[in-house]
């Protein structure tokens, strides 16, 4: 689950004079490397792989966001306590309603999804599609204008999902469609954080903001711990842990405050962009672990979604492209 939250409290900070651009680059780079393998990370876990499931999608939710939320609540409060207090008090309703589709909503959606058979890949590239979903919820809700492009971009991009939501409709049934459906719920639930997050921009810190809100959204799946997840946690072996680890420390605890100090390097644009990088990315990882591991890790993508794939990535291109420096509809928004 990529972080978005508002932009840096105050004039926006000057750019590593001593930083080469490579360095943000590789940054990003780096960052969506490790966002892409969550997905390959959360299949494995949930058994969608070759290898027994570890968790199921309820327990995992658990699993990977109450330690990330002591993590993330510990620094709020030993480093940025009277920041962290100050915008409880001023936005407590906001924060509860972003921590809810923050957390919960986006991953028991993502994680359902995988687990009854999404793969991998597919569930990358519905989380792209978020500023596709920002991009009308901004038109809906904060009056951000709804150009042609956009609107051409949207049903292109709508035309490749149902590609893929069509792909496997006689091997796995009616269901399918509505499993990718649900998946393309997670994407959905970030958008909506990110327009709930957007009035605070120049207010918060974009990483107070966002460790709030894992803090918060690990209290709110704690009552998921009676359904078996204490269980499963006790039960899970080395690679298990490993898995588990991966998806608390560098994809949420470490990505999310590497994404918001490229917020601060970057240009809106080119941060952006980066949701292409995630489908393919998540593909590429998928493939090599399957090389290498054959027993463990199963790639399976068939003709049609590689098709929708490409489509749906040409109407987000079409949609979010300006031939400025303005920016994404997204501004400080990404999905994962």
């Amino acid at each position: 689950m990529p972080p978005a939250s508002a932009p840096p409290t105050g004039p926006s900070p000057p750019r590593d004079s001593e930083l080469p651009t490579w360095v943000t680059a590789a940054a990003a780079l780096g960052l969506f490397l490790v966002w892409s393998n969550s997905f390959v990370a959360i299949g494995y876990l949930l058994g969608s792989e070759g290898a027994p499931a570890r968790f199921d999608w309820l327990g995992l939710a658990a699993g990977r966001f109450l330690p990330a939320a002591a993590i993330a609540g510990g620094y709020c409060l030993l480093f940025r306590r009277r920041e962290s207090l100050a915008l409880i008090r001023a936005e407590w309703r906001r924060l509860l309603a972003a921590a809810v589709v923050a957390v919960p909503a986006y991953n028991l959606a993502l994680y359902y999804g995988q687990q009854s058979g999404v793969p991998a890949p597919i569930a990358s590239l519905t989380t792209a599609l978020l500023p596709l979903f920002v991009m009308v919820l901004a038109a809906l809700f904060l009056g951000e204008r709804l150009t042609r492009p956009r609107l051409i971009g949207f049903a292109v991009a709508v035309c490749g999902m149902t590609l893929i939501a069509l792909a496997k409709r006689y091997e796995v049934g009616v269901t399918y469609p509505l499993l990718v459906l649900v998946t393309a719920g997670a994407p959905l639930s970030w958008a909506v954080f990110s327009v709930l997050s957007k009035p605070l921009a120049g207010r918060a810190s974009p990483l107070v903001w966002t460790y709030l809100v894992i803090a918060s959204g690990g209290v709110l799946v704690l009552p998921l711990l009676p359904l078996g997840a204490w269980a499963q946690i006790a039960a899970l072996d080395g690679r298990g842990w490993l898995a588990l680890g991966y998806l608390v420390l560098p994809c949420t605890v470490f990505g999310f405050a590497l994404w918001t100090w490229l917020l601060r390097r970057l240009p809106a644009t080119s941060v952006g962009f980066t949701v292409f990088l995630s489908p393919p990315l998540t593909a590429l990882s998928k493939l090599t672990l399957a090389a290498l591991f054959p027993a463990t890790f199963v790639f399976s993508i068939r003709t049609q979604e590689w098709a929708g794939g490409l489509l749906a990535l040409a109407g987000l291109a079409v949609a979010v492209w300006r031939p400025t420096a303005t920016g994404l509809a997204t501004e400080r928004a990404d999905g994962r």
